[in-house]
């Protein structure tokens, strides 16, 4: 009887071995992995050179271990397995007790010294900025938001807290120096802080805000732009738009990254004008749908289903003449205001610099020649210079 369970055992562990392979190649392969938020890696090339420095037999390696059969499902067990477990962080994401999902972030070390001559550095060119933009003849306002770590901040275990000092730090450099010059300048953190609730305003599952707070955060701008303009922009009141909710459930940056197994679900919200504007769409140079909101998958929402996400380059025209040209530049926080600042304008442009180098931001407003110019960025970007921090 042993010897027969041996065998059977043999036979099953044969067929395993020989039927996970043979699957893994004739089952139709995925191209992305929504989890990971990474392409899957492509069949090798055959090549002498590829061959001889062994990166030929390493790609098969690499691609056999990305589209073994079950992978998915592999993946959602581990995920599963370790939230189970007593720990406090999995995947790099920590669920905190409200089942709000947070970065991991190591304890904030910055030299004081290099972080003020980098914010001099920092501080002269968004000066030069505002400063070319108004002898443009156009008015230039900097919107700052606060990133989901530090709207839940108290949520993160005491001996894992990150600190504010670096963010504070950078946050009051910029719009001490913005102070300085006549741009509009709006600091979302306070007007966040001074709401019944931040967190109402804020994804618990991603590192953005929601579309409360991108709504609460369009009226802030526009007011303040207003004050500058004779004839003010049209801002849109809850009253003029039609709002909807996804039926899917959103992913999110960390929901993502733990297989969606939170028990805290979400759903995307957005908004469009209750008195249709007809307007064209171009993105990177190539003429797209006339949309601002679009789910891609028929399975779930996610943040970059707002103006379907981070374009190099969006070109929306309106036609309302009477209404002025609109520059926007920054990442993915522009996303959701995009769908509402649009309304308002005769030509609104979005540029994201991480994704479009055609031209620096001083020849795009030479070329465009905008009314207004908006930069948006968020606390954790204010003592950077790449990608939107770049300029010239």
């Amino acid at each position: 009887m042993r010897k027969i369970c041996n065998y059977i055992f043999l036979a099953v562990f044969g067929i395993i071995l020989l039927l996970v392979p043979a699957l893994s190649i004739v089952m139709p392969k995925e191209i992305a992995s929504l989890y990971e938020n990474r392409m899957l890696e492509t069949k090798p090339e055959f090549s002498i050179q590829n061959v001889v420095n062994g990166e030929y037999f390493s790609g098969w390696d690499s691609y056999f271990s990305d589209h073994i059969v079950g992978r998915t499902t592999l993946l959602k067990l581990y995920s599963g397995i370790q939230l189970a477990l007593p720990r406090v962080q999995v995947n790099n994401v920590i669920e905190s007790e409200t089942g709000a999902l947070l970065n991991k972030t190591d304890y904030e070390k910055f030299n004081l010294e290099f972080e003020k001559e980098n914010m001099d550095n920092k501080t002269e060119i968004i000066k030069d900025v505002a400063e070319y933009v108004e002898n443009s003849g156009a008015i230039y306002c900097y919107v700052g938001i606060p990133e989901q770590r530090y709207i839940y901040y108290d949520e993160y275990p005491e001996y894992m807290k990150m600190g504010t000092k670096l963010v504070t730090y950078a946050e009051e450099r910029i719009f001490d120096a913005l102070n300085q010059t006549n741009a509009v300048s709006v600091n979302m953190r306070p007007a966040f802080e001074n709401t019944q609730n931040p967190k109402d305003y804020y994804l618990s599952i991603d590192t953005h805000y929601n579309f409360d707070g991108a709504l609460l955060t369009y009226r802030t701008l526009m007011q303040a732009i207003n004050e500058k303009l004779e004839t003010p922009m049209k801002i849109y009141s809850d009253d003029e738009l039609v709002f909807h909710v996804s039926d899917k459930e959103l992913i999110g940056a960390q929901s993502r990254a733990i297989c969606n197994l939170q028990k805290r679900k979400e759903y995307a919200k957005w908004a469009e004008p209750a008195q249709s504007i007809e307007f064209t769409r171009m993105d990177n140079g190539i003429a797209s749908e006339p949309f601002v909101y679009k789910q891609t998958s028929e399975q779930y929402s996610a943040y970059g289903d707002y103006m379907s996400g981070d374009m190099g380059e969006t070109i929306i025209k309106t036609n309302q003449t009477d209404k002025p040209k609109v520059l926007m530049y920054g990442d993915s926080f522009t996303n959701p205001l995009e769908m509402l600042v649009y309304a308002s304008c005769s030509e609104f442009r979005s540029l994201d610099f991480r994704h479009y180098d055609d031209m620096t931001l001083y020849e795009y407003i030479d070329m465009y020649k905008p009314d207004i110019v908006i930069a948006v960025r968020d606390s954790i970007s204010y003592n950077m210079s790449e990608g939107n921090g770049q300029y010239c």
